[in-house]
């Protein structure tokens, strides 16, 4: 009977995770709660902090981060240095920047001349947009779906100038500002529309990018039965911004906004969305022969603003339209209104981060509590991770661009602090033909005067001498131009020494092949041995270039005085003819 019993007794079963496919179920479901995916954001964020970081190691002070390095205001077409109130209140090219500044303000009594303190502050911005997006889009739809298009803001790489210039954290931290506002207004409780307006003023006291989220946040509460009692949510920072623009009038700055402009809405708007749609999906041109500035509107994402258009009607017909859907839309389409009417380029690198965002924010409410499943949640994973490589080579484009700013200015102030003994204090590199020509920063004016006095309160912008020695020949140049320009060498007419025989001559110099030979420390009188002479001065660049300081005259004699500094290279004349080269008297 017991092997009776044997033959017909049931076999064990495997475990069943391993039978029923429990284990897949187990790991996609906790792929799937919210606190997942925000640890695995946390991951992606502390990887693209990393990554912006390094990859902007050598990026220096440059362009308008000099205003606020030496308290520039621009008044009635003047530009010189304020302090107070008053220069944290006036505008910046018309704009509203007060936050900014105080940020930049404190940055600098943190960390001086320290360029990294700032790369920090702006990559903080970046990731606290990535991070209000998820709070939103979590709430919306699936936690890896949000995860996703999170991480693409991250290595958002099309948005280079926002991702590698601390000054465009005014676009960033007045986005997060906005964005927090709208978090807190849904809410939909007394704390959370104080909270609301309170981010609604600071995002319009940090950029006007704030002004499009009043916009949406508007919106939000025109729709709501108690809007009455609600108004002044909005209508707050709006009278704030009003009562500023009318006092900030007596700056007369030429106002940005071109009311004219408004014919381009279409255009613009079409050519924004598209712009935005090739950077999401990495259709847009990067690499060689990319401008690093422009991210390009293409024929596939012309196509894809297309469908993304007929997407967001179609769920508008399809009625029972989120509140906040209509604030997104409002928010976006306010954001590109300012820029068209501005007349910005909506391809611009500068401006695309914040309209993706939004476009972003507008897709996630309108695919609100739409079941995805597997494949198609692994759909967007795969447009997203080929959309990054494209991402992360324009930033490489923006950074060989700003590198080459900021080596330039670098360059430049380096030699005012080398002759700053001698220098004249109202030269300004930006407006001297030889620097022009070198290639030097032509964007923002500074003379020595307001250099010196903001280096003395917020450390050096240098780049230090050892550093210098091994830039190109391109940058060197720069330098030597700087120097020659602040120092005001020029050749004076001399009289000749009583006996010119005496003195060393360099014969072999001609108009095909000129000569360099080094100068007696604090310069030499020279003469012409026969013909007119040309005559350059370098010092870095030696053997390159050479800067023109003058000219000897025919038979003629000219002194070239040089004060001495610190650096113990030597100058270097260049000449094309035979010259007299003597000690000065």
């Amino acid at each position: 009977m017991a092997g009776a019993a044997d033959a017909v007794r049931t076999p064990p079963r495997p475990p069943a995770a391993v039978t029923s496919g429990r284990v897949p179920r187990l790991v996609g479901a906790k792929l799937q709660r919210p606190a997942t995916a925000l640890a695995l954001l946390a991951l992606a964020m502390a990887t693209a902090a990393t990554w912006l970081l390094l990859a902007g190691r050598g990026l220096a002070f440059h362009g308008d981060e000099i205003f606020y390095y030496a308290n520039l205001i621009t008044r009635d077409g003047v530009t010189a240095p304020v302090y107070g109130v008053e220069y944290l209140f006036a505008p910046h090219n018309g704009h509203l920047v007060l936050l900014g500044r105080v940020v930049y303000e404190a940055l600098f009594a943190l960390g001086g001349g320290d360029y990294g303190v700032f790369r920090v502050a702006g990559v903080l911005g970046v990731l606290a947009c990535a991070g209000l997006f998820f709070a939103f889009a979590v709430r919306r739809t699936s936690p890896l779906i949000a995860l996703a298009l999170a991480i693409l803001l991250c290595f958002f790489g099309y948005a280079n100038e926002t991702l590698m210039w601390p000054f465009d954290l005014h676009t960033t931290y007045s986005a997060a500002l906005g964005l927090g506002a709208l978090l807190a207004l849904e809410r939909e409780d007394r704390t959370g529309d104080i909270l609301g307006a309170v981010l609604l003023v600071l995002s319009v006291l940090t950029l006007e990018v704030g002004l499009a989220f009043v916009l949406g946040a508007a919106v939000l509460v025109l729709q709501r039965p108690d809007r009455r009692s609600r108004l002044w949510i909005f209508l707050l920072p709006l009278a704030l911004y009003a009562a500023w623009w009318l006092w900030a009038r007596q700056f007369h700055q030429p106002s940005e906004v071109v009311f004219a402009n408004i014919r381009l809405v279409p255009y613009e708007l079409s050519n924004a969305l598209g712009a935005i749609m090739g950077c999401l999906t990495g259709l847009n041109p990067s690499g060689d022969g990319s401008p690093a500035n422009v991210v390009g509107v293409t024929a596939g994402g012309m196509v894809l603003a297309g469908f993304a258009v007929a997407g967001l009607l179609y769920r508008v017909r399809l009625g029972n339209v989120p509140p906040t859907l209509w604030a997104f839309l409002a928010t976006a389409i306010g954001y590109w209104l300012t820029m068209t009417a501005a007349a910005r380029a909506p391809d611009s690198t500068r401006y695309v981060f914040v309209g993706a965002l939004l476009v972003l924010l507008v897709a996630v409410d309108a695919i609100r509590n739409v079941r995805f499943g597997a494949a198609a949640t692994a759909g967007i994973f795969v447009v997203v991770a080929l959309a990054i490589p494209a991402n992360v080579q324009k930033l490489y484009d923006g950074r060989s661009y700003e590198l080459d700013v900021s080596r330039a200015s670098g360059s430049e102030y380096a030699m005012l602090e080398l002759g700053r003994p001698h220098v004249n204090l109202d030269y300004n590199p930006s407006a001297d033909p030889n620097v022009q020509e070198a290639g030097g920063t032509l964007s923002t004016a500074i003379n020595a005067r307001d250099y010196f006095a903001a280096a003395d309160r917020n450390g050096s912008m240098a780049t230090p001498l050892d550093q210098l020695r091994e830039e190109s020949p391109d940058l060197r140049q720069i330098a030597d131009a700087t120097l020659v320009g602040a120092l005001e060498l020029a050749a004076a007419p001399a009289s000749a020494p009583a006996d010119p025989a005496g003195c060393p001559t360099v014969l072999d110099a001609s108009k095909a092949d000129v000569a360099y030979f080094e100068l007696p420390r604090g310069g030499a009188l020279l003469g012409s041995r026969g013909a007119a002479i040309d005559l350059g001065a370098s010092r870095f660049n030696r053997a390159q270039e050479s800067v023109p300081v003058g000219q000897i005259p025919a038979r003629g004699w000219v002194e070239l005085r040089i004060p001495p500094d610190a650096a113990p290279d030597p100058w270097w004349a260049v000449v094309d003819a035979p010259v007299y080269v003597c000690p000065l008297p």
